[in-house]
């Protein structure tokens, strides 16, 4: 697909597509282009297909206009792509940029009614194999738009094994982060006192969205054998979601509930990092999280599992440590390993910030698409 004749000579009007702007990666990659992009080139406006979301508020405040899509009451809209194709042409677009299956379909399907738009598709990752009719929409899709992008090679692998979508078609862009919002300092005792942390021991801790690919459970398994070699630690977890009662129940059936402080969902997650000792994520499957890019930035240490792309980021031995899923005598193994030495710590700090600065800032994300958007 083209882009429409006209706007050569002007800005190129480009319209993120997305289910919403709430808390989350993929929203933060949208966010985050809409921060970094060249205003002189590109004129840009958001569309959410479900709901807007906290982050409208901050995309608005950059002079941004978020338009949410007419909704059906009760049940799917299986004709939104008619409604995208006429947002389309009433903002005069000329690049449409979708997140995640479903703005896939509709904003693929809505850019081939309109007619002469280039398309842009993200895929931010998730668990493969997927439903066999998603599979098959974004294989039949991936005919009509101009690019797709992989936030890791691990997702391109994906994409080409289950998806059998065209080599050529992919393009791998690492997320990218503002990493500015991380450089700050902090009262530690005063958030120690907000937070309920009376423990004076070192602070591991996590803000993710409380469900099962995160795998907070072996965590949770594996602290009573760090609290064996550090017993002040205290593991924070900032989150919400539908394993929170379970969670909450399971540290208590393992006598944590005095080490383990949930604090729900938060927006001051880089005051958080600069408290925390080690940033741990136990995930069962990633794309490019960027819970670690935001702790790389932050300078705090990290401990992952080896799933998706968490392996771009985090180099194990250089830039952090990395362990098997589903293993907690594995992971409160590297967790006490980097709280027995704080000049391991500091050495891994240090290159993590070095290698966030050269491959995973927002700029560094956001040229990369705008090549894309103007069809380098």
């Amino acid at each position: 697909m083209s882009r429409q004749a006209g706007s050569v000579q002007g800005k190129l009007k480009l319209l993120q597509i997305t289910h919403d702007l709430d808390l989350g990666g993929l929203q933060q990659v949208v966010l985050n282009i809409c921060r970094s992009i060249d205003r002189e080139r590109f004129e840009v406006a958001v569309l959410c297909l479900r709901a807007r979301g906290c982050y409208a508020a901050d995309v608005e405040a950059l002079g941004i206009p978020v338009h949410l899509l007419e909704q059906q009451p009760g049940g799917v809209d299986y004709l939104a792509f008619l409604k995208v194709a006429r947002v389309l042409k009433a903002l005069h677009i000329d690049v449409v940029h979708t997140h995640n299956t479903q703005p896939f379909i509709d904003g693929a399907l809505g850019a081939v009614l309109a007619g002469g738009r280039t398309v842009i598709h993200t895929d931010h990752a998730r668990s493969f194999p997927d439903k066999r009719r998603y599979m098959f929409a974004e294989w039949a899709l991936s005919h009509c738009v101009d690019k797709i992008v992989a936030c890791s090679d691990h997702t391109a692998r994906q994409l080409i094994r289950y998806e059998k979508i065209s080599r050529g078609k992919i393009v791998t862009i690492p997320n990218g982060i503002d990493g500015s919002r991380f450089g700050i300092a902090i009262d530690r005792e005063a958030k120690r006192r907000e937070l309920g942390i009376s423990r004076d021991g070192p602070i591991l801790g996590l803000a993710v969205r409380l469900s099962e690919q995160k795998g907070i459970t072996y965590l949770l398994q594996a602290l009573p054998q760090i609290l064996r070699r550090h017993p002040r630690t205290t593991l924070l977890i900032a989150g919400d979601g539908e394993l929170k009662e379970s969670l909450q129940r399971e540290a208590a059936a393992l006598g944590l509930t005095d080490h383990v402080v949930f604090c729900g969902a938060r927006k001051d997650i880089p005051e958080l990092l600069k408290l925390l000792d080690v940033y741990v994520l136990p995930s069962l499957w990633e794309g490019l999280p960027m819970v670690v890019l935001e702790a790389m930035a932050a300078g705090c240490p990290v401990v992952a599992t080896d799933v998706g792309g968490t392996s771009t980021a985090i180099v194990s031995g250089k830039t952090g440590l990395l362990v098997g899923p589903k293993d907690p005598a594995a992971l409160a193994e590297a967790v006490s390993t980097m709280l027995d030495s704080e000049s391991l710590r500091a050495q891994y700090t240090a290159q993590a910030r070095e290698f966030f600065q050269s491959e995973f800032t927002a700029q560094t994300m956001t040229r990369r698409y705008e090549r894309l958007y103007e069809g380098a």
